[in-house]
């Protein structure tokens, strides 16, 4: 009996402990903002000669705005598990069109379910060890008409490093 009491307390003691760590480092790791993972795409497009806005705000989201000759795009992040595309859809108008960004590739009006979804998590658990690619954002892509998406390089858009803070540093809540 006593035996069960010494094990009962032990197992409670080493639980509290280890849940202590793990909020202490699950707390550390954070995605990056979602004014910063626009203002990436700002940067890689500034690159590829496109005139860049600046941050603007597409279905009442955060969005890059930007443009080359007669073309007008607008870089939306979006939650790996498709939450916002609905929203974004909602917002289009008729000279628009929507594609999807996730490593390097375009993809034409739907956002690929598993391999963001996938590499978020993965990316997520090597960011804990620090190895690993860093944050690899999803955007949706509003783009007009007269925009000819085969001009971009879109390999050129590269993985963002997560942010580290501490528990007690913790800024306000993402939208995701």
């Amino acid at each position: 009996m006593a035996a069960v009491r010494r094990f009962s307390l032990l197992l409670a003691i080493g639980l509290i402990a280890t849940l202590s760590i793990k909020t202490f480092v699950a707390a550390s790791v954070l995605r990056p903002t979602n004014e910063d993972i626009a203002s990436a795409a700002g940067s890689t497009l500034a690159g590829q000669g496109y005139q860049v806005a600046g941050l603007s705000s597409f279905s009442g989201r955060v969005a890059l705005l930007a443009g080359q000759e007669s073309c007008i795009m607008y870089f939306v992040p979006v939650s790996e598990q498709g939450w916002h595309q609905e929203t974004v859809r909602k917002g289009l108008v008729d000279e628009q069109k929507l594609w999807f960004l996730f490593r390097g590739k375009l993809y034409a009006d739907d956002q690929p379910r598993w391999p963001p979804l996938l590499g978020f998590y993965a990316s997520l658990a090597l960011a804990y060890t620090g190895l690993g690619p860093g944050f690899e954002p999803v955007y949706a892509v509003v783009a007009s008409r007269e925009c000819d998406m085969a001009k971009v390089d879109w390999q050129a858009f590269k993985a963002l490093p997560y942010r580290k803070e501490s528990l007690f540093t913790l800024g306000e809540a993402e939208d995701f």
